[in-house]
Protein backbone atom coordinates (compact mmCIF):
# COMPACT_ATOMS: atom_id res chain seq x y z
CA UNK A 1 0.00 0.00 0.00
CA UNK A 2 2.66 2.58 0.61
CA UNK A 3 4.72 1.87 -2.60
CA UNK A 4 1.19 2.61 -4.35
CA UNK A 5 0.96 5.50 -1.91
CA UNK A 6 3.59 7.27 -3.70
CA UNK A 7 2.98 6.16 -6.88
CA UNK A 8 -0.90 7.59 -6.87
CA UNK A 9 1.07 11.18 -5.78
CA UNK A 10 3.29 10.99 -8.75
CA UNK A 11 1.19 9.75 -11.72
CA UNK A 12 -2.01 10.31 -12.92
CA UNK A 13 -4.64 8.01 -11.03
CA UNK A 14 -6.69 7.05 -13.95
CA UNK A 15 -3.21 5.34 -15.10
CA UNK A 16 -2.80 3.51 -12.09
CA UNK A 17 -6.16 2.21 -11.50
CA UNK A 18 -5.99 0.43 -15.22
CA UNK A 19 -2.56 -0.77 -15.20
CA UNK A 20 -3.91 -2.40 -11.29
CA UNK A 21 -7.13 -3.67 -12.91
CA UNK A 22 -5.27 -5.05 -16.18
CA UNK A 23 -3.20 -7.02 -13.89
CA UNK A 24 -6.03 -9.31 -12.32
CA UNK A 25 -6.68 -10.41 -16.05
CA UNK A 26 -4.06 -13.09 -16.32
CA UNK A 27 -4.78 -14.58 -13.12
CA UNK A 28 -8.00 -16.37 -14.38
CA UNK A 29 -6.67 -17.86 -17.31
CA UNK A 30 -3.88 -19.16 -14.99
CA UNK A 31 -6.14 -20.75 -12.71
CA UNK A 32 -7.90 -22.36 -15.69
CA UNK A 33 -4.43 -23.95 -17.24
CA UNK A 34 -3.15 -24.85 -13.35
CA UNK A 35 -2.56 -28.77 -13.33
CA UNK A 36 -1.33 -28.88 -9.36
CA UNK A 37 -2.09 -26.47 -6.77
CA UNK A 38 1.70 -25.04 -7.01
CA UNK A 39 0.31 -23.70 -10.58
CA UNK A 40 -2.08 -21.82 -8.94
CA UNK A 41 0.75 -20.01 -6.57
CA UNK A 42 1.84 -17.02 -9.51
CA UNK A 43 -1.90 -16.39 -9.95
CA UNK A 44 -2.17 -15.70 -6.35
CA UNK A 45 0.20 -13.35 -5.95
CA UNK A 46 -0.33 -11.46 -9.27
CA UNK A 47 -3.69 -11.43 -8.28
CA UNK A 48 -2.46 -10.02 -4.61
CA UNK A 49 -0.53 -7.46 -6.37
CA UNK A 50 -2.51 -5.79 -8.37
CA UNK A 51 -4.12 -4.28 -5.18
CA UNK A 52 -1.38 -1.93 -5.16
CA UNK A 53 -3.79 0.58 -6.36
CA UNK A 54 -5.63 0.53 -3.78
CA UNK A 55 -4.42 4.06 -2.48
CA UNK A 56 -4.77 5.94 -5.73
CA UNK A 57 -8.97 4.04 -6.07
CA UNK A 58 -9.28 5.86 -2.77
CA UNK A 59 -7.75 9.41 -3.99
CA UNK A 60 -9.87 9.50 -7.17
CA UNK A 61 -12.80 9.01 -4.66
CA UNK A 62 -11.83 11.70 -2.73
CA UNK A 63 -10.46 13.70 -5.95
CA UNK A 64 -13.98 13.51 -7.62
CA UNK A 65 -16.15 13.89 -4.47
CA UNK A 66 -17.58 17.39 -3.12
CA UNK A 67 -16.54 17.30 0.53
CA UNK A 68 -19.37 17.82 1.81
CA UNK A 69 -20.25 13.92 0.87
CA UNK A 70 -16.99 12.71 0.67
CA UNK A 71 -18.58 9.82 2.94
CA UNK A 72 -21.34 9.67 0.56
CA UNK A 73 -19.22 8.95 -2.43
CA UNK A 74 -17.29 6.22 -0.52
CA UNK A 75 -19.71 4.35 0.74
CA UNK A 76 -21.99 4.10 -3.08
CA UNK A 77 -18.29 3.21 -4.59
CA UNK A 78 -17.03 1.12 -2.15
CA UNK A 79 -20.56 -0.84 -2.03
CA UNK A 80 -20.55 -2.22 -5.59
CA UNK A 81 -18.23 -5.10 -4.48
CA UNK A 82 -20.23 -6.58 -1.50
CA UNK A 83 -23.31 -5.96 -3.95
CA UNK A 84 -21.84 -7.47 -6.86
CA UNK A 85 -21.04 -11.08 -4.14
CA UNK A 86 -24.61 -10.84 -3.62
CA UNK A 87 -24.93 -12.36 -7.21
CA UNK A 88 -22.11 -14.07 -7.71
CA UNK A 89 -22.54 -16.80 -5.70
CA UNK A 90 -26.39 -17.73 -7.07
CA UNK A 91 -25.16 -17.35 -10.99
CA UNK A 92 -21.91 -19.75 -10.00
CA UNK A 93 -23.87 -22.38 -8.93
CA UNK A 94 -26.26 -22.19 -11.17
CA UNK A 95 -23.80 -21.80 -14.04
CA UNK A 96 -21.95 -24.93 -12.68
CA UNK A 97 -25.11 -26.94 -13.97
CA UNK A 98 -24.16 -26.03 -17.38
CA UNK A 99 -20.20 -25.95 -17.20
CA UNK A 100 -17.75 -26.81 -15.04
CA UNK A 101 -15.75 -25.22 -12.08
CA UNK A 102 -12.66 -24.81 -14.68
CA UNK A 103 -14.49 -22.65 -17.09
CA UNK A 104 -15.83 -20.79 -14.97
CA UNK A 105 -12.18 -19.07 -14.78
CA UNK A 106 -12.74 -18.56 -18.33
CA UNK A 107 -16.17 -16.19 -17.48
CA UNK A 108 -14.23 -14.71 -14.75
CA UNK A 109 -11.38 -13.26 -17.14
CA UNK A 110 -14.26 -11.84 -19.38
CA UNK A 111 -15.55 -9.98 -16.48
CA UNK A 112 -12.20 -8.58 -15.53
CA UNK A 113 -11.28 -7.73 -19.07
CA UNK A 114 -14.69 -6.07 -19.57
CA UNK A 115 -14.28 -3.69 -16.03
CA UNK A 116 -10.86 -2.79 -17.18
CA UNK A 117 -12.15 -1.63 -20.58
CA UNK A 118 -14.64 0.79 -18.88
CA UNK A 119 -12.17 2.24 -16.90
CA UNK A 120 -10.62 4.15 -20.03
CA UNK A 121 -13.99 5.99 -20.15
CA UNK A 122 -12.93 7.66 -16.31
CA UNK A 123 -11.87 11.34 -16.09
CA UNK A 124 -8.35 11.62 -15.87
CA UNK A 125 -6.87 12.95 -12.40
CA UNK A 126 -3.39 14.48 -13.09
CA UNK A 127 -0.94 14.29 -9.77
CA UNK A 128 -0.74 17.59 -8.10
CA UNK A 129 2.34 19.28 -7.96
CA UNK A 130 2.74 19.32 -4.44
CA UNK A 131 1.90 15.84 -4.01
CA UNK A 132 4.98 14.61 -5.51
CA UNK A 133 7.01 16.37 -3.24
CA UNK A 134 5.67 15.32 -0.12
CA UNK A 135 7.33 12.78 2.17
CA UNK A 136 7.23 9.05 1.24
CA UNK A 137 5.86 8.38 4.13
CA UNK A 138 3.09 10.14 6.08
CA UNK A 139 2.30 9.70 9.58
CA UNK A 140 -0.33 11.06 11.94
CA UNK A 141 0.30 14.64 12.76
CA UNK A 142 -2.47 14.90 15.18
CA UNK A 143 -4.72 13.22 17.45
CA UNK A 144 -7.63 12.95 15.42
CA UNK A 145 -5.49 11.56 12.91
CA UNK A 146 -3.92 9.33 15.59
CA UNK A 147 -7.32 7.94 16.54
CA UNK A 148 -8.34 7.44 13.08
CA UNK A 149 -5.12 5.00 12.24
CA UNK A 150 -5.79 3.37 16.07
CA UNK A 151 -9.53 2.74 14.54
CA UNK A 152 -8.79 2.01 11.31
CA UNK A 153 -6.28 -1.04 12.20
CA UNK A 154 -8.50 -1.67 15.11
CA UNK A 155 -11.39 -2.33 13.04
CA UNK A 156 -9.19 -4.27 10.69
CA UNK A 157 -7.90 -6.42 13.39
CA UNK A 158 -11.43 -7.24 15.35
CA UNK A 159 -13.57 -7.96 12.04
CA UNK A 160 -11.06 -10.45 10.70
CA UNK A 161 -10.95 -12.33 14.20
CA UNK A 162 -14.13 -13.47 12.97
CA UNK A 163 -15.03 -12.86 9.47
CA UNK A 164 -13.06 -16.09 7.45
CA UNK A 165 -14.95 -18.54 10.33
CA UNK A 166 -18.56 -17.34 10.82
CA UNK A 167 -19.34 -19.97 7.44
CA UNK A 168 -17.21 -22.65 9.21
CA UNK A 169 -19.06 -22.15 11.94
CA UNK A 170 -22.53 -22.63 10.42
CA UNK A 171 -20.63 -26.03 9.03
CA UNK A 172 -19.83 -26.95 12.24
CA UNK A 173 -21.84 -26.01 14.95
CA UNK A 174 -25.36 -25.30 12.94
CA UNK A 175 -24.65 -28.38 10.61
CA UNK A 176 -25.79 -26.26 7.45
CA UNK A 177 -24.79 -27.40 4.23
CA UNK A 178 -23.14 -25.58 1.26
CA UNK A 179 -26.05 -23.97 -0.70
CA UNK A 180 -27.93 -22.66 2.82
CA UNK A 181 -24.11 -21.21 4.01
CA UNK A 182 -23.59 -19.40 0.28
CA UNK A 183 -26.99 -18.01 0.70
CA UNK A 184 -26.28 -16.58 3.49
CA UNK A 185 -23.04 -14.91 3.14
CA UNK A 186 -25.02 -13.51 0.02
CA UNK A 187 -27.48 -11.51 2.49
CA UNK A 188 -24.12 -10.43 4.37
CA UNK A 189 -22.91 -8.90 1.36
CA UNK A 190 -26.57 -7.14 0.83
CA UNK A 191 -25.96 -5.82 4.16
CA UNK A 192 -22.84 -4.90 3.84
CA UNK A 193 -23.95 -2.77 0.28
CA UNK A 194 -27.11 -1.73 2.04
CA UNK A 195 -25.20 -0.38 4.79
CA UNK A 196 -22.31 1.52 3.35
CA UNK A 197 -24.51 3.33 1.50
CA UNK A 198 -27.05 4.28 4.38
CA UNK A 199 -24.44 5.02 6.98
CA UNK A 200 -22.55 6.97 4.56
CA UNK A 201 -25.40 9.39 3.81
CA UNK A 202 -26.07 9.88 7.16
CA UNK A 203 -22.40 10.22 7.88
CA UNK A 204 -22.31 13.32 5.60
CA UNK A 205 -25.32 14.84 7.59
CA UNK A 206 -24.67 14.04 10.94
CA UNK A 207 -22.13 13.00 13.12
CA UNK A 208 -19.71 11.06 11.60
CA UNK A 209 -18.47 9.27 14.98
CA UNK A 210 -22.00 8.49 15.86
CA UNK A 211 -22.34 7.07 12.43
CA UNK A 212 -19.46 4.75 12.48
CA UNK A 213 -20.71 3.77 16.20
CA UNK A 214 -24.17 2.61 15.00
CA UNK A 215 -22.43 0.22 12.10
CA UNK A 216 -20.58 -1.78 15.12
CA UNK A 217 -23.32 -1.77 17.62
CA UNK A 218 -25.30 -3.00 14.64
CA UNK A 219 -22.70 -5.19 13.42
CA UNK A 220 -22.04 -6.66 17.06
CA UNK A 221 -25.99 -7.07 17.75
CA UNK A 222 -25.92 -9.16 14.59
CA UNK A 223 -22.64 -11.56 15.78
CA UNK A 224 -24.13 -12.23 19.32
CA UNK A 225 -27.72 -12.63 17.70
CA UNK A 226 -26.67 -15.63 15.65
CA UNK A 227 -24.64 -17.22 18.78
CA UNK A 228 -27.94 -17.01 20.37
CA UNK A 229 -30.58 -17.78 18.06
CA UNK A 230 -28.55 -20.59 16.79
CA UNK A 231 -31.36 -21.26 14.38
CA UNK A 232 -30.93 -21.10 10.62
CA UNK A 233 -34.13 -19.31 10.01
CA UNK A 234 -33.02 -16.64 12.82
CA UNK A 235 -29.34 -16.39 10.80
CA UNK A 236 -30.59 -14.75 7.82
CA UNK A 237 -32.18 -10.98 9.63
CA UNK A 238 -28.38 -11.62 12.07
CA UNK A 239 -26.00 -12.17 9.01
CA UNK A 240 -27.59 -9.01 7.62
CA UNK A 241 -26.69 -6.93 10.33
CA UNK A 242 -23.48 -8.44 10.37
CA UNK A 243 -22.44 -6.71 7.15
CA UNK A 244 -22.92 -3.39 8.57
CA UNK A 245 -18.97 -3.91 9.92
CA UNK A 246 -17.22 -2.38 7.09
CA UNK A 247 -19.33 0.31 6.61
CA UNK A 248 -17.85 2.46 9.61
CA UNK A 249 -14.00 2.11 7.77
CA UNK A 250 -15.43 3.32 4.58
CA UNK A 251 -16.76 6.72 6.74
CA UNK A 252 -13.28 6.33 7.94
CA UNK A 253 -11.69 6.56 4.99
CA UNK A 254 -13.89 10.08 4.09
CA UNK A 255 -12.55 11.53 7.23
CA UNK A 256 -8.90 10.50 6.44
CA UNK A 257 -9.46 11.95 2.65
CA UNK A 258 -10.34 15.43 4.54
CA UNK A 259 -8.58 15.39 8.36
CA UNK A 260 -5.18 16.16 7.27
CA UNK A 261 -4.00 19.76 6.49
CA UNK A 262 -0.97 20.04 3.96
CA UNK A 263 -1.05 15.93 3.23
CA UNK A 264 -1.40 14.49 -0.35
CA UNK A 265 -3.75 13.04 -1.84
CA UNK A 266 -2.77 9.46 -1.65
CA UNK A 267 0.01 9.64 0.39
CA UNK A 268 -1.94 9.23 3.44
CA UNK A 269 -3.60 6.19 2.45
CA UNK A 270 -0.66 4.26 1.70
CA UNK A 271 0.36 4.06 5.22
CA UNK A 272 -2.88 3.89 6.27
CA UNK A 273 -3.78 1.27 4.55
CA UNK A 274 -0.97 -0.34 4.85
CA UNK A 275 -1.77 -0.70 8.63
CA UNK A 276 -5.20 -1.85 8.39
CA UNK A 277 -4.08 -4.83 6.22
CA UNK A 278 -1.69 -5.84 9.09
CA UNK A 279 -4.96 -5.75 11.46
CA UNK A 280 -6.69 -8.15 8.89
CA UNK A 281 -3.54 -10.36 8.75
CA UNK A 282 -3.11 -10.31 13.15
CA UNK A 283 -7.02 -10.85 12.99
CA UNK A 284 -7.50 -13.93 11.13
CA UNK A 285 -4.46 -15.57 13.06
CA UNK A 286 -5.92 -14.49 16.30
CA UNK A 287 -9.23 -16.13 15.45
CA UNK A 288 -8.35 -19.15 13.80
CA UNK A 289 -6.48 -19.85 17.26
CA UNK A 290 -9.97 -18.92 19.36
CA UNK A 291 -11.55 -20.92 16.61
CA UNK A 292 -9.33 -23.77 17.31
CA UNK A 293 -9.98 -23.35 21.44
CA UNK A 294 -13.45 -22.61 21.04
CA UNK A 295 -15.86 -22.11 18.20
CA UNK A 296 -18.28 -19.69 19.84
CA UNK A 297 -15.08 -17.24 21.07
CA UNK A 298 -15.34 -15.35 18.24
CA UNK A 299 -18.61 -14.08 18.51
CA UNK A 300 -17.64 -12.48 22.00
CA UNK A 301 -14.51 -11.52 20.86
CA UNK A 302 -15.11 -9.07 18.08
CA UNK A 303 -18.31 -7.33 19.49
CA UNK A 304 -16.09 -6.84 22.85
CA UNK A 305 -13.72 -5.28 20.31
CA UNK A 306 -16.17 -3.52 18.08
CA UNK A 307 -17.83 -1.79 21.32
CA UNK A 308 -14.62 -0.58 22.48
CA UNK A 309 -14.16 0.90 19.09
CA UNK A 310 -17.62 2.33 18.93
CA UNK A 311 -16.67 4.54 22.01
CA UNK A 312 -13.74 5.22 20.71
CA UNK A 313 -14.65 7.12 17.70
CA UNK A 314 -18.13 8.15 18.89
CA UNK A 315 -16.42 10.23 21.99
CA UNK A 316 -13.31 11.38 19.17
CA UNK A 317 -15.79 11.75 15.97
CA UNK A 318 -18.42 13.85 17.37
CA UNK A 319 -18.69 16.70 15.02
CA UNK A 320 -17.23 16.91 11.97
CA UNK A 321 -14.08 18.50 10.95
CA UNK A 322 -14.10 21.99 10.86
CA UNK A 323 -11.84 21.84 7.73
CA UNK A 324 -15.62 20.36 6.07
CA UNK A 325 -17.23 23.55 6.45
CA UNK A 326 -14.59 26.18 5.99
CA UNK A 327 -12.19 25.49 3.88
CA UNK A 328 -12.60 24.76 -0.03
CA UNK A 329 -10.94 21.29 -1.64
CA UNK A 330 -6.80 21.31 -2.67
CA UNK A 331 -8.36 21.30 -6.23
CA UNK A 332 -10.63 24.28 -5.93
CA UNK A 333 -8.08 26.41 -4.34
CA UNK A 334 -5.82 25.81 -7.15
CA UNK A 335 -8.05 26.78 -9.85
CA UNK A 336 -8.72 29.71 -7.93
CA UNK A 337 -5.52 30.49 -7.67
CA UNK A 338 -4.84 29.69 -11.50
CA UNK A 339 -7.69 31.76 -12.42
CA UNK A 340 -6.53 34.72 -9.99
CA UNK A 341 -2.88 34.79 -12.02
CA UNK A 342 -4.61 34.95 -15.31
CA UNK A 343 -6.46 38.01 -14.55
CA UNK A 344 -3.16 39.73 -13.32
CA UNK A 345 -1.32 38.86 -16.56
CA UNK A 346 -4.22 41.28 -17.99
Amino acid sequence: MIPGGILANKYELKALLIIGWAMSIPPPLMYYFARTWTDVIPGIILLQVSGFNIPAFNAYIAGAAERTKSASNFGITWASAPLGIVFSPLVGSALLNWISVRDIFILTFVFFSISTIVLFFMKRQPALENDAKSPRLEFPKSRREGTLLLYLTGAALAWSVAAPFIPLYFQDVLRLGPSIILLLGAVQSLGAAVFAIFLGRRADARSQGGTMAMGLVLSSTGLIGVLLARNPLLSFPMVFLIGSARAPSLVGYSILSTVRKGGSRAGQFGFYLTLESLGFVVGSYLGGILYTLNPTSIFYTTPTLFIALALLVWLSFRSKDESLRSEPSRESEAVALSQDSKSDSR
